[in-house]
């Protein structure tokens, strides 16, 4: 989808964000779909390219849409899973405080050609849709197993 060289152009071009915030968004997006079987079919709701845009290739029959709502969830149960206790902190580092860090990293990817929406999608999508001290440290409950 992206190659190294397109990742770095972004951060280039909007440095509050780290490489690795991309990725990670990337990377979210198809553990949306593969692992929490988030999205709708994409006939239901068809990419859309950006105004003036040169039609791309056909994309694959398969691939779902995510909404924004959905890809913040998948960010968070993946970033708890990856990160645990430390996710706000990692997020943090790269320059992620919030879920509308989170779309403006979706639509600098949108902007960039990269990463289609549907209609409708928009960065107010993505906005305070959940506290991160709430959502990676508050709610984060430490256990241990007992020894049978």
């Amino acid at each position: 989808m992206f190659d190294q060289l397109q990742l770095h152009s972004l951060v280039e071009k909007d440095p509050r964000y780290h490489l690795n915030a991309y990725y990670y968004v990337l990377e979210t997006l198809d553990f949306a779909r593969s692992q929490l079987g988030m999205g709708c079919s994409s006939s239901q709701v068809p990419p859309r390219n950006r105004p003036g845009e040169e039609e791309k290739d056909e994309p694959d029959a398969n691939l779902q849409h995510i909404t924004g709502g959905e890809l913040c969830e998948a960010l968070r149960i993946r970033g708890r899973w990856m990160f645990g206790y430390l996710a706000k902190t990692v997020f943090n580092h790269w320059g992620v405080f919030t879920t509308d860090d989170f779309g403006e990293i979706v639509f600098n990817m949108v902007e960039a050609g990269k990463v289609r929406t549907a209609p409708g999608d928009k960065k107010e999508d993505f906005a305070n849709l959940y506290d991160f001290q709430s959502a990676f440290c508050d709610s984060f409950v430490f256990g241990m197993e007992k020894s049978a």
